[in-house]
């Protein structure tokens, strides 16, 4: 979780007493009393993890849910390459020393590979080894990087998807014997069903959009009628990741798993159908 200058455990008070943990704190009112906050930094040599936490963590984790990342469409290609791809790769290397880990579920995204007519839920190879992009960003310029990025991320329209790309080609390639699988939820929205219908904390994705244009603020927007909008409630996600890490740990299937968390191959709803719902009028 991002910390915001806080340290691990007054961020992870703080998020125990929203609406979403609720029910189970009904249930068991000091629930976050089991909770065992760690501060570290995917971009920091060994995570910046102390030597102390470090031999909890390689006794005590069972699963990883590797959902860290930086999400920003406009990322600079350096950045999201230490976020997205070095961080995970430095969490491989600490998840194979972890004496009874069970599983490793990492959260990528449907737009990982956007250059792709049809996606199938395999690894596609990179345009690039990710460790070849490594060395030559660490000693260029970061105004040139900038400069030769369009050319070196190619058919991907961003930094993000491109670095969630060359993550997914690394774990296969690095993951060793950890039973390991990943989701890649399309655009997550509001809740289903839990902790209510229509919940949401933040206005990442069409949230941000949704809010605006229900207060007024926004009334046209330019977009493709026809387009998918692939949006997958918030809680089908989460429930999918948990099944999956259960899945992997009892199961551990002798090939990688590969999970599409999306609803535009079975049931589409496109941009135009969503216009109508906003209010009367044509979208």
């Amino acid at each position: 979780m991002r910390s915001h200058g806080r340290t691990a455990s007054c961020a992870a008070l703080e998020v125990a007493k929203i609406m979403v943990f609720d029910r189970v704190r009904e249930e068991w009112p000091n629930f976050h009393e089991k909770i065992k906050a760690v501060n570290g930094e995917l971009i920091q040599p060994n995570l910046a993890i102390s030597p102390e936490d470090t031999q909890e963590l390689l006794s005590e984790v069972s699963i990883i849910f590797h959902c860290a990342a930086t999400v920003r469409f406009d990322e600079p290609l350096k950045h999201a390459l230490l976020l997205n791809v070095m961080g995970t790769q430095q969490l491989l290397v600490l998840a194979r020393q972890m004496q009874n880990l069970e599983a490793f579920i990492h959260v990528s995204t449907a737009f990982a590979n956007c250059n792709q007519r049809h996606i199938e839920e395999v690894i596609y190879p990179p345009p690039v080894e990710p460790k070849k992009l490594f060395d030559l960003v660490e000693w260029m310029d970061e105004s040139l990087i900038q400069e030769i990025t369009p050319k070196l991320i190619g058919d991907w329209p961003n930094t993000y998807t491109f670095t969630k790309a060359l993550t997914e080609y690394l774990i296969q390639q690095e993951k060793g014997n950890l039973n390991v699988a990943i989701i890649r939820p399309s655009i997550v929205g509001a809740s289903w069903q839990e902790p209510f219908p229509g919940w949401i904390d933040n206005f990442n994705g069409t949230s941000g959009f949704l809010i605006a244009a229900g207060k007024g603020i926004i009334r046209t927007m330019k977009c493709n009628l026809d387009a998918v909008a692939d949006i997958i409630p918030v809680d089908v996600a989460i429930n999918l990741i948990l099944a999956a890490g259960w899945y992997t740990a009892v199961h551990r299937p002798k090939s990688m798993l590969v999970y599409n968390c999306t609803t535009g191959g079975i049931n589409p709803f496109c941009w135009g159908e969503m216009g109508k719902c906003l209010g009367p009028g044509d979208p």
